[in-house]
């Protein structure tokens, strides 16, 4: 039977399939445990920028380490990859976004959801790693 390798990305690598990308989950602890929900984003550097309302996301942000995760599958063919940004979240303050957006190089963040989104919040990469499937290899199952 023949199966993909997992090859593990350079951060470089990670970096250039984030910018191809424009929906990636925030994983925090809630109440309940551990979640990941889906938001729009963009980077600034290696930054994960997102806007948001408030609320649940922004509470995340006051936690010691948050990850963002994006991935891209194409089950017909068996391929796709996994990209994980690893660091301490924040809030913007607001007269500190117009430097942000220079840092952004014209791709924003863009809700798709209702409502007004005036909340800028960052995840500053400490960790950055990623994996694709590579090559197949043939795999003996006993």
């Amino acid at each position: 039977m023949a199966q993909r390798r997992l090859e593990s990305l350079t951060e470089d690598d990670c970096v250039t399939l984030l910018r191809q990308g424009r929906v990636g989950r925030i994983v925090y602890q809630d109440d309940l445990g551990p979640i990941a929900i889906p938001v729009n984003y963009a980077l600034a550097g290696r930054d994960v920028i997102m806007r948001v309302e408030g609320g649940a996301k922004r509470a995340a942000m006051e936690q010691p380490r948050i990850a963002f995760e994006v991935d891209h599958l194409e089950e017909e063919a068996h391929a796709g990859w996994s990209v994980i940004v690893r660091g301490p979240g924040r809030e913007v303050p607001i007269e500190q976004v117009p430097e942000l957006l220079h840092r952004m190089d014209g791709m924003f963040p863009t809700p798709w959801a209702s409502g007004i989104h005036n909340v800028w919040l960052q995840i500053t990469a400490e960790i950055v790693t990623g994996r694709r499937f590579g090559d197949y290899e043939s795999v003996i199952i006993p």
